[in-house]
């Protein structure tokens, strides 16, 4: 089993259990994914690969983590609940723009 699947799963138990809101539960994923989408970028573009040799064991994304074993369904199903968790936090971000005065 892959480690960083290992912390993603054990710090999300960690959010549901503490925070006990499926709001957390989306932040958490949209958060992670976004960090690790920006770290993958300094990581390619700005940071030479010699510099930080400890960013290469960084996964790239969420997906990524969710791909790193292959069990085939189990994939498809995981990419579809990421895929709904981001349809939610989006209408999340809709809805808090469309209540917000300006």
């Amino acid at each position: 089993m892959n480690i960083s699947l290992v912390v993603f799963v054990l710090a999300l138990i960690l959010v549901v259990v503490f925070f006990k809101d499926f709001h957390a539960f989306v932040y958490f994923v949209v958060m992670c994914d976004i960090f690790l989408r920006i770290v993958t970028y300094l990581k390619v573009n700005i940071i030479k690969a010699t510099a930080f040799g400890f960013l290469s064991a960084i996964p790239a994304d969420v997906p990524a983590i969710i791909n790193s074993f292959d069990l085939g369904v189990v994939n498809e199903i995981l990419m579809l609940i990421y895929i709904i968790v981001y349809i939610i936090f989006e209408s999340f971000l809709i809805r808090s723009f469309i209540k917000r005065k300006f």
